[in-house]
């Protein structure tokens, strides 16, 4: 067989063994970076009559073990400092890219490469591995998954059922891959790690989740309708599953019920929730949030204002802020329009009011800011408000400022939006601590508004929009050029936001 082309190695036995010997002399970072060169060539080779799947199964101890080490090296340096710290970047960076390559590699021979139904089994088995342990070690980093590698986990999810392979029991002699010996059983435990989405967590809870999501897989339930209130689907299209909706239409993904998942979380909760501040978030997500659903307040609803969106958020922050800045300048007191004058609508199906106002929020009595109502109620949990409004628009997972002219205004997110007969929408809002500010931001060739959240003796955050950032990426502000964030922590990602923990050099 002739030496393909830019690889130290022919693609057979000897040449890779012979390659891998003299790799194993170098240290961790050095060998990792000779796998990765080799890795980037390998998943887009040509195959013609090669056994790529078979050079990967060699290659794969190796890789394994580097990665590891990777790993290792970066968990203490994360533990001490609570992010990725200068120095580990480049470590970081390369213990993802070579999981990474290694995924899309076995997925090249899975989908392109002619092999036996056992032979296929095995790389649809082993590249969802490998998707997983990327997942992982992009948690432990704060970089977002990868959407390349969902659209691969897609394609062999439709070959696995295609070809009757996604309950085949897999042999496999790689230590870490045992615990979950088929492919329907790895996808299941990659699913339910990416609902869980332990960012906030610490470098040891991370491992501790992933693995968590092997054990809880069998769990999981593979549903033919979207029924029950505890299933979620994941459509092969997007790059994560998702809570079901009422008017989600049938598709032709996979729709999976979680229900035996959150029974279990909640059996193992006194234990966990003692040491584990993110345990308690994470179980309220997959059970609908129901405990705090039932803990609210049964008081007649407060009437707010709210914006929905980084871009309405942001517009309406500027704006209260120009405006109380002007009262403050001119001397005249602040806005004295009383919430209490408001009239409030029983919360019945004849709940018709939360429709647009105008909110006399400004320095002179003939101008006023057209805005949409929310009547909110609060729960006994702290910073988790019931919403009803009457608005398009208002869906999980979104942010939304909510306000009055009586308190300042609270940044939150949509946890929950709620199926509701009358012409209101109910809504669980889940509040950030701390004082919101829209800055415009200079990144790069970029220009964007971002909504900061300041808590005194604390680290502050940051809502930007979706897009790709790192630890340690810098954000100058348009207006300070002399002020800089830096992005220390990723703590949340969705389709509407990303929200960093920040620190500044001033």
């Amino acid at each position: 067989m002739k030496k393909a082309e830019s690889l130290p190695f022919s693609l057979e036995t000897e040449s890779v063994s012979s390659w891998l010997s003299q790799l194993s002399e170098l240290d961790a970072i050095s060998s990792g970076m000779e796998l990765y060169a080799v890795l980037k060539i390998l998943y887009r080779i040509g195959i013609g009559d090669s056994d790529l799947l078979s050079t990967l199964d060699l290659l794969s101890p190796s890789i394994l073990h580097v990665s590891d080490k990777l790993y290792s090296l970066l968990v203490p340096a994360i533990a001490a400092e609570g992010s990725v710290n200068p120095k580990s970047r480049k470590i970081a960076r390369l213990g993802s890219q070579l999981l990474r390559s290694h995924c899309l590699a076995y997925c090249h021979a899975a989908i392109d490469q002619p092999l036996t139904q056992d032979r296929k089994a095995h790389a649809i088995y082993s590249g969802l591995q490998l998707a997983g342990l990327t997942m992982r070690m992009n948690t432990l980093i704060s970089e977002r998954q990868s959407m390349t590698l969902w659209q691969k986990t897609a394609e062999l999810y439709r070959i696995a059922v295609e070809e009757k392979l996604f309950h085949s029991a897999i042999s496999t002699k790689v230590q870490a891959f045992k615990p979950l010996q088929s492919i329907v059983l790895v996808l299941k435990r990659n699913l339910l790690f990416a609902l869980f989405e332990p960012y906030p967590a610490s470098p040891e809870r991370i491992s501790w989740y992933y693995n968590l999501a092997g054990k809880c897989a069998e769990l999981i339930k593979i549903e033919n309708t979207f029924d029950s209130t505890n299933t979620y689907y994941w459509d092969t299209c997007e790059n994560k599953p998702r809570k079901i909706l009422p008017n989600d239409p049938e598709g032709t993904g996979l729709v999976f019920d979680i229900e035996a998942v959150s029974r279990h979380l909640l059996e193992i909760a006194p234990e966990i929730e003692t040491h584990d501040g993110y345990f308690f978030k994470l179980r309220q997500k997959l059970s609908g949030h129901q405990e705090i659903l039932d803990s609210i307040m049964l008081s007649k609803p407060k009437v707010h204002y709210f914006a929905i969106g980084l871009t309405a958020i942001s517009a309406s922050l500027k704006r209260l802020e120009r405006i109380f800045k002007i009262n403050r300048i001119s001397g005249q007191p602040a806005p004295a329009a009383s919430i209490r004058d408001l009239e409030l609508t029983p919360l019945d199906s004849d709940f018709k009011s939360a429709s647009p106002q105008h909110m006399n929020l400004s320095q002179r009595p003939d101008k006023s800011i057209v805005t949409d109502r929310i009547h909110l109620q609060q729960a006994k949990i702290p910073n988790y408000y019931l919403g009803h409004a009457k608005q398009d628009g208002i869906a999980t997972g979104r942010p939304i400022l909510i306000y009055n002219e009586q308190t300042k205004p609270k940044l939150g997110i949509i946890r929950e939006s709620l199926s509701n007969t009358s012409p209101s929408q109910q809504v669980l809002i889940e509040t950030i601590p701390g004082e919101p500010k829209s800055i415009s931001i200079q990144s790069l060739s970029n220009h964007f508004e971002a909504i900061t959240i300041e808590v005194p003796n604390r680290d502050s955050s940051a809502f930007l929009p979706p897009g790709k950032y790192s630890t340690g990426d810098q954000l100058i502000r348009s207006d300070r050029p002399e002020s800089r964030y830096f992005l220390k922590k990723l703590i949340e990602e969705n389709d509407h936001f990303m929200h960093y923990r920040i620190v500044s050099d001033y």
